[in-house]
């Protein structure tokens, strides 16, 4: 399938504004291909993930527009581009589809008695901590970042499913010559599947 033509800022929002209103509605791309919606999508979808990252630190003083920095400076650092699509991710943003997780209330618990611990009472020496305490909260921190990694993932797969569903929309709303064949491809692959997976088992 050949490259389309890259879409504005305003197409994208656009969009994006089409989806969060009204997701059943078909998209008519006159003239762009999915090959184009596909690649922002995916840039989106990552960018998405970085800024749930970034909030899920709950760095104290750090505003939305700090986070928004932030994540922009983790999607440079990681994807080695700047991201153009932050107008498309705002309105997006606003759909439960897209909405970054918030971290668990025992999450926050445990990010709270973290801070707590490193608080010094009565100005007065701090206390070696000892080896087992030590191996303690290294294991919590650990644990900690897991569910994290955990949140972002599945706000990841969340994105990933969403995308999935405005591909299909835009395939079966598409009369290019290209676009039909991609979809009976993805029909035949499904009934494929399918039809492995419900054949009677021979042990």
């Amino acid at each position: 399938m050949g490259k389309g033509i890259k879409w504005t800022t305003n197409e994208d929002n656009q969009l994006a504004r089409s989806w969060v209103c009204t997701s059943e509605d078909p998209i008519k791309g006159a003239d762009q291909t999915t090959d184009s919606f596909w690649a922002n999508n995916r840039s989106t979808q990552k960018f998405s993930g970085y800024y749930a990252q970034v909030k899920g630190r709950k760095e104290s003083g750090k505003t939305d527009e700090d986070a928004m920095q932030d994540a922009h400076s983790l999607h440079l650092s990681l994807e080695h581009e700047v991201f153009q699509h932050e107008g498309v991710w705002r309105t997006l943003s606003s759909s439960p589809k897209w909405r970054v997780l918030p971290p668990s209330k025992k999450l926050a618990q445990l990010a709270e008695s973290f801070d707590a611990s490193d608080e010094v009472g009565d100005g007065g020496p701090t206390r070696p901590v000892g080896c087992k305490m030590a191996k303690r909260k290294a294991l919590e921190e650990t644990s900690v970042d897991l569910k994290l990694q955990d949140l972002v993932r599945v706000q990841e797969d969340k994105n990933r499913l969403f995308a999935d569903y405005m591909l299909l929309q835009m395939l079966l709303n598409s009369t290019s010559p290209q676009d039909v064949a991609t979809l009976s491809q993805l029909k035949a692959d499904y009934v494929s599947n399918r039809s492995r997976t419900d054949q009677p088992s021979t042990e």
